[in-house]
């Protein structure tokens, strides 16, 4: 599965933010957390797995956005980059969510 947003160049991503960016991305970050905070409260009450697949999504890309800027890298210009055990979890949230759709598909092809 590719990352969300296509890295650019590899010249590109290694380039260092300057630190007005960098505190922007910081701020930036800390209200992605808030906002998953609100959300994980919120969802207590919910009874959907597929639902509570989407906060661990946030959690990974909350992740790999705090190892970018630890990096100095722009996680918001040039995306994140998944581990592989992260990219494996990404897959397996994705079908938590929105089901096979592969076979979904092949199945309503042979109705």
């Amino acid at each position: 599965m590719a990352d969300a947003h296509p890295a650019k160049p590899a010249a590109a991503a290694a380039e260092k933010i300057d630190e007005r960016r960098k505190l922007e991305l910081q701020n930036t970050l800390n209200r992605i957390s808030i906002i998953a905070g609100i959300f994980d409260t919120r969802m207590g009450s919910v009874n959907c797995k597929p639902f509570h697949a989407i906060r661990e999504l946030m959690d990974i890309y909350i992740a790999g956005a705090i190892r970018a800027l630890s990096k100095g890298q722009d996680y918001l210009d040039n995306g994140i980059e998944l581990k592989d055990e992260e990219r494996a979890s990404v897959e397996t949230l994705i079908l938590k969510i929105y089901g096979d759709v592969a076979k979904k598909d092949a199945s309503s092809d042979k109705a």
